[in-house]
């Protein structure tokens, strides 16, 4: 009889441990160690985290300012709905840093200028972060949580929402 009570009791506290860390990649590890782990992992995955190249010119470019001059090969650089990127550092994070896209136009850019019948609206990805936070028991060791974020990658023309 002791056996089937003593078997409920751990497995409710062994469900209790691993809903608390379903997220937690790795356990308790020296800030260094934690970060070559991530990066093994990740090399011997598929997942990468790309890496998308700004141009310092386009940078600070608004709408106003944008023309069929600054064109490029870039897919950003010759959408109906030219976008930049900005770069956010992200210390507590893997990736360290990331690009979001800040579309330049409201409306599009239709026969080199802009039209505001359009509308010039962020496209979404979701990506992964690998969250570094301190560990309870050693607050100089840490483990990792993935957190999903909606992050702007490009923009793209659409019809005004009636």
């Amino acid at each position: 009889m002791r056996f089937p009570l003593l078997a409920g009791l751990l497995f409710v506290l062994v469900t209790d441990v691993v809903a608390e860390h379903k997220h937690r990649l790795s356990f308790c590890l020296p800030e260094g160690a934690l970060f070559k782990r991530v990066e093994k992992l990740l090399h011997r995955s598929a997942w990468r985290t790309e890496r998308m190249r700004g141009h310092p010119a386009a940078a600070e470019l608004s709408c106003s300012e944008f023309s069929r001059t600054q064109f490029s090969s870039e897919p950003r650089n010759r959408s109906l709905s030219p976008w930049r990127l900005i770069t956010h550092p992200n210390p507590n994070m893997y990736p360290e840093t990331y690009e979001e896209a800040k579309c330049l136009c409201s409306g599009c850019i239709i026969n080199g200028k802009e039209n505001t019948d359009y509308n010039s609206v962020p496209v979404e990805r979701s990506m992964m972060f690998l969250k570094k936070v301190a560990c309870k028991a050693d607050p100089q060791k840490y483990s990792l949580i993935i957190e999903h974020r909606k992050i702007p990658v490009a923009c793209t023309c659409v019809v005004p929402r009636q």
